[in-house]
């Protein structure tokens, strides 16, 4: 069964996609004029007013849309910082959560440094470049710091920030008990206590 979800196209999506049609007819127009007057393919010439409206109103489109594009390039921007706004609180939530552990597991400065940088996902051997240290130092420290936070390893280690943020996040107003999945035929667990 594929996983595959399709999004739904943001709000401005569909006036773009009709802008852009309007855009591609006026210009259609002026393509055909040129053609027709160049190649002197028409047998019987149009009139000169039926043409004249005709071109006053391709030009009119390209205008109208070229406007309504600006719109939509200011909403687009406007989006777009807004986004860049939520990006920048969820790194400092995410920043304040890890030295909020590092504290409640009462990690070294030295261990707190090897524990962020195993978290950016860097082996011990990068992170002995880093710091200046021999690995067997990283090593001894990442484990020291395992152990202090009460899990086996890395990926443990990131996935006990992933689940504080998603606690923090699906709170019990969000979330029905009655939709929690099972894990491996298990039952759900209940969330921790803060």
């Amino acid at each position: 069964m594929s996983m595959t979800r399709t999004l739904p196209l943001p709000a401005g999506a569909m006036w773009l996609l009709l802008l852009m049609l309007v855009q591609l007819g006026c210009a259609g127009l002026f393509i055909v004029f040129f053609v027709v007057d160049v190649a002197g393919l028409s047998a019987t010439p149009s009139s000169y007013t039926m043409r004249e409206i005709v071109q006053i109103a391709a030009g009119a489109g390209l205008l109208l849309s070229i406007v309504l594009n600006g719109f939509l390039f200011h909403s687009i921007l406007r989006r777009n910082a807004a986004l860049e706004q939520g990006l920048r609180a969820a790194r400092g939530a995410f920043h304040e959560l890890i030295v909020a552990e590092f504290q409640k597991w009462m990690l070294s400065r030295a261990e707190a440094e090897v524990a962020l940088l195993a978290i950016k996902g860097y082996s011990n051997a990068e992170i002995a470049a880093l710091t200046n240290k021999s690995e067997g130092t990283v090593k001894s420290q990442s484990n020291a710091v395992f152990r202090k936070a009460g899990v086996s390893g890395r990926v443990q280690l990131m996935s006990h920030f992933m689940e504080e943020l998603m606690d923090e996040a699906l709170t019990p107003e969000t979330v029905d008990p009655q939709d929690k999945p099972e894990r491996d035929g298990a039952p759900a667990r209940s969330p921790r206590a803060a």
